[in-house]
């Protein structure tokens, strides 16, 4: 009979959440989460994912925090997030040095599918932050786009629902460009039929979906486009198994010799597929990421050598923080757009003939 780990129970009504709650609920030490709520390096990303978590889930905030709150003095800044991924865990460690460097404080909750969006924000309210950093692509419920009106928010690294353009603040990356030049750095190798991946439901999902798809037709391309589930490497999993599909079914069109994944989550995925079931990368496939998570916490997509697009954690958040220092609610109600990286590097090569 496998082991079941139980969770700790929480921490009693009217007490404060402390550390070491925290860590019992990570099952991590107290010295881990003394590192990872500092900002310091050295955990690993799973650990610092962990932690990160279970702060969140708790409603942990540092002791500096809630006497600031009890004198009505100092400034908290809010960030809602609802991934473990390295491109997450990237832009939370940006956020973290930021608002140090600041002299605010940070306040973390979580959004799951236990704890929706609205619940998330709210606590963040009852704290009373001056600002919430939105870092989640998930939809949005008409509870959870109220608060968000109210702001100030600003979506990093994501797209805002559409019903909220002109309510809210966004920074992030110009997808469409980025995924445009991936499209004609595989093509300038000789690719001529691609797949596309489209993650279900997420706005970011579709402007990288797009933009590929009509760079590709532009150019000349075959294209095939596939749903995936998530960005996370589990969808990619399922997605490089439609590749292996799609290869061995034959027919007049192109099979396809590269693999546009729509993060590196997606890509890393695909890949582990891919060579599960014989074919090599990039040998006999081609495969692209977008984040360039192994430049941050995380060092698989250095390690395995993804093309991909870099994101600028660190300049994503300083945008954001400028919009929510901005004068006025138009401020931060404001969208900015950073230029994208194509960073090349081994998962990419000419089609064999």
């Amino acid at each position: 009979m496998p082991a079941v780990r139980r969770l700790p129970p929480p921490p009693r009504e009217g007490r404060p959440v402390r550390m070491v709650d925290v860590a019992r609920r990570a099952g991590v030490s107290r010295a881990l989460v003394s590192l990872v709520l500092s900002g310091k390096p050295g955990a690993s990303p799973a650990n610092r994912a962990k932690v990160l978590a279970a702060a969140a889930e708790l409603g942990y905030s540092p002791d500096s925090n809630a006497a600031r709150l009890r004198s009505g003095g100092g400034r908290l800044v809010g960030v809602v997030f609802d991934g473990h991924d390295a491109f997450t865990a990237r832009v939370l460690d940006a956020a973290h040095e930021a608002v140090a460097a600041r002299g605010e404080d940070l306040v973390l909750t979580m959004a799951s599918t236990s704890v929706p969006l609205s619940r998330a924000l709210g606590t963040l309210r009852a704290q009373r932050v001056r600002g919430a950093l939105v870092i989640s692509s998930a939809p949005v419920d008409e509870s959870a786009a109220a608060l968000l009106a109210a702001g100030p928010a600003v979506f990093v690294g994501a797209y805002p629902p559409v019903s909220l353009d002109g309510a809210v603040g966004s920074v992030h990356t110009d997808d469409d460009a980025g995924v445009r030049e991936v499209v004609r750095h595989l093509v300038d190798l000789g690719h001529s039929s691609l797949l596309v991946t489209r993650v279900a439901g997420r706005r970011s999902g579709d402007v990288r979906a797009d933009a590929a798809l009509e760079e590709a037709r532009a150019l000349g391309v075959e294209t095939h486009e596939v749903p995936a589930a998530a960005y996370d490497e589990s969808a990619g999993v399922l997605v490089g198994r439609e590749m292996l599909r799609l290869s061995d079914a034959g027919g007049s069109r192109p099979r396809p010799t590269a693999l546009v994944a729509a993060n590196d989550a997606l890509a890393l995925g695909s890949i582990q597929a891919l060579r599960a079931g014989g074919v090599r990368v990039p040998e006999d496939v081609s495969v692209t990421g977008f984040d360039d998570a192994g430049s941050g916490p995380s060092p698989a997509v250095a390690a395995l050598g993804l093309t991909t697009v870099r994101q600028d954690a660190e300049a994503l958040v300083a945008s954001a923080l400028d919009l929510l220092d901005a004068p006025g609610p138009a401020g931060a109600r404001s969208e900015r757009v950073l230029r994208p990286e194509l960073v090349v590097r081994s998962t990419t090569a000419a089609p064999s003939s």
